[in-house]
């Protein structure tokens, strides 16, 4: 949702009903996947990957230690250092180049502002802001994106209670060109890694700025194809990333410890990029339900 376009009385109606319904997260998730499927989810004993997702949420927000683990690791800020210390040398390459950090859009320099570069809230999803050169920056209109991201309640709306944990805050990082001289964004490998191990790879390639539906590939680690498994597969095969090596082993090590989680990583040549962890994704979106179910058996 672009809460940005929102009109003012509706983003003042979503802040205010917010601290209700944050109280509700299961009734949220219910909704929410009874608004996917036409079904009612089994939160209490998962049956697929989505159901599986939401419960472990619900548990997450019964225990605040959980739930602050969780916020920090969706952190975009925050997670930083998680890598860091989990990749070690690796992060030097691993990281994006960060050039700012903020807590209020008034506080930017944009005559300062390397370009090009990405400016995003480090508190939700799908608030990213592509700044390629110097006639892209219109402070004003920039600053009032930036204030409803940073004001609009994600986690409460969404059933998601760790966005809600966040301190939101402004970054602006490096940003990543695919293909040099053009405005293709950078190919998104997403690992899917169950019990500390990568199991498969969620391929995006042509995806919109600030979109999460896109047709898609799945891969093996050794990058083979899986057949049959996505409801808007792409067509024929993707080249094999460079950094795929790199990549499989930084997800290895950043997932260990999690029963499920999926760490994303964009290939720029040589450089594996890491972009986010995510305990929360809508994979009801990507994968089809008969997929969902089978891939239980590696939570079990």
């Amino acid at each position: 949702m672009d809460y940005e376009k929102l009109p003012r009385y509706a983003q003042l109606a979503l802040r205010a009903v917010a601290p209700a319904v944050a109280h509700m997260p299961r009734l949220l998730m219910k909704v929410r996947y009874r608004r996917w499927t036409g079904e009612w989810p089994h939160l209490d004993e998962p049956g697929n990957l989505q159901e599986f997702f939401l419960s472990e949420m619900l548990k997450a927000a019964e225990d605040p230690a959980k739930l602050r683990l969780y916020a920090d690791l969706a952190d975009k800020y925050v997670v930083r250092d998680f890598v860091r210390q989990r990749v070690g040398e690796k992060a030097g390459q691993a990281l994006t180049k960060l050039y700012g950090v903020w807590d209020r859009p008034e506080d930017i320099d944009f005559d300062a502002l390397p370009v090009p570069c990405v400016i995003k809230t480090n508190n939700g999803c799908g608030t990213n802001i592509v700044v390629r050169s110097k006639a892209d920056i219109n402070p004003d209109e920039i600053r009032r994106r930036l204030s409803v991201w940073l004001e609009f309640p994600y986690g409460e709306l969404s059933g998601q209670p760790h966005y809600s944990a966040i301190t939101p805050k402004i970054i602006a990082e490096e940003f990543l060109e695919q293909t040099p001289g053009t405005d293709d964004l950078p190919f998104d490998y997403k690992f899917f890694c169950f019990n500390g191990e990568p199991k498969f790879i969620l391929f995006y390639s042509d995806r919109r700025l600030n979109s999460h539906v896109t047709y898609n590939q799945v891969y093996d680690t050794d990058w083979n194809i899986i057949e049959g498994i996505v409801n808007l597969p792409l067509e024929g095969t993707a080249p094999r990333p460079e950094a795929l090596e790199d990549m499989v082993a930084m997800a290895r090590e950043l997932s260990k410890g999690f029963k499920c989680v999926r760490v994303d990583f964009y290939g720029i040549g040589k450089r594996a990029v890491f972009g986010e962890m995510t305990f929360s994704p809508d994979v009801i979106m990507n994968f089809t339900p008969a997929f969902l179910r089978d891939i239980m058996k590696e939570v079990r």
